[in-house]
């Protein structure tokens, strides 16, 4: 006799959604991860731009314009980034969640499994006990 889960149909389809699941959360981390080296670049280039403006000391006014429109623009990337990091923040976390819940409902299916299978060996050894039990008999009152 071979055991065969009943609702095996089920804990296949649930592993699927746990493995698509698991497939979103990693494209959320990785856009998540991509905002943040956007944003460390920006910061960099902001960094090294604010370096040079102080070794040159002699400026005109068209060179300040431009340098004060660099970092207001800098600036405003910056913003537009940390929102977009928020964002994506948000995402990962919706989707952690998602994972946390389809992960569950497949451990609840493994459990149930489990439980069948222990109730399938157990009956089995019964069947066995009871057939070498009238085996043993059968030898006994010969």
């Amino acid at each position: 006799m071979k055991f065969k889960f009943s609702l095996e149909p089920v804990l296949k389809v649930r592993e699927h959604k746990e493995k698509l699941q698991k497939q979103k959360l990693a494209e959320k981390q990785r856009q998540k991860q991509i905002i943040s080296d956007k944003k460390d670049q920006v910061a960099a280039e902001l960094e090294q731009f604010l370096g040079e403006k102080d070794k040159s000391a002699v400026y005109d006014t068209r060179k300040l314009r431009n340098a004060y429109a660099h970092l207001e623009q800098s600036h405003q990337l910056m913003g537009r980034l940390a929102r977009d990091m928020d964002k994506a923040d948000k995402a990962v976390s919706t989707e952690r969640n998602k994972l946390v819940k389809a992960h569950r409902d497949t451990h609840i299916m493994e459990k149930v499994k489990d439980r069948e299978h222990s109730i399938f060996k157990k009956q089995l050894e019964q069947l066995e006990r009871k057939q070498m039990d009238e085996v043993a008999s059968l030898f006994f009152n010969r």
